[in-house]
């Protein structure tokens, strides 16, 4: 269960500064461990925000007595926080990641797909016939249900619709500039 807890320092404090080292080194075992999630200085810089992953109350406590600047007597004042979220990072609503939405090319058939390759990368309606051994109507009937299934009206914007980059022409692909 996530936590977020905010301290304030003791103000002026120079035992603050020498155990500093320590508690920095004490918040990395804790983001190593998986415990921390995150935090940052709070509010004029004199205290702290942590989000904090236990499982109850009893480790919450546990885990903040273990920190140097608290043994130290260094903190004046901790309010605690349960942290109940609904959107976000799984470690912190505790559900499991979703599945990305299908992309745009999720929508083509395979021969669709092979066809939108071909024409992204620069062959003419003619040329992807010829490869594909199909008529040159076929390779247009094609498109224009790419078109259709893609909310698109123009070949220039295919690319762009599939997420892929568009072609150099004139440039090879491979090639590459050297100062």
């Amino acid at each position: 269960m996530p936590y977020v807890v905010e301290r304030a320092f003791h103000p002026a404090e120079s035992r603050l500064h020498q155990a500093w080292s320590d508690y920095l080194a004490h918040l990395r075992t804790l983001a190593a461990r998986g415990i921390l999630l995150g935090g940052g200085p709070a509010g004029t810089g004199n205290g702290d925000i942590l989000v904090l992953a236990v499982s109850d109350d009893v480790s919450l406590h546990r885990v903040l007595r273990g920190d140097p600047l608290a043994r130290q007597g260094l903190v004046a004042r901790t309010r605690i926080h349960t942290w109940t979220v609904e959107y976000g990072h799984n470690a912190l609503t505790g559900r499991e990641p979703e599945a990305p939405a299908a992309g745009p090319a999720a929508a083509l058939t395979p021969h669709e797909s092979r066809i939108a390759r071909l024409v992204v990368s620069g062959m003419t309606n003619q040329k992807i016939a010829e490869q594909l051994n199909v008529s040159c109507r076929a390779v247009e009937q094609h498109l224009t249900r790419m078109y259709r299934k893609l909310s698109i009206h123009r070949r220039a914007q295919l690319a762009t619709a599939l997420g892929t980059p568009a072609p150099r022409y004139g440039i090879p692909q491979k090639a590459r500039l050297t100062a």
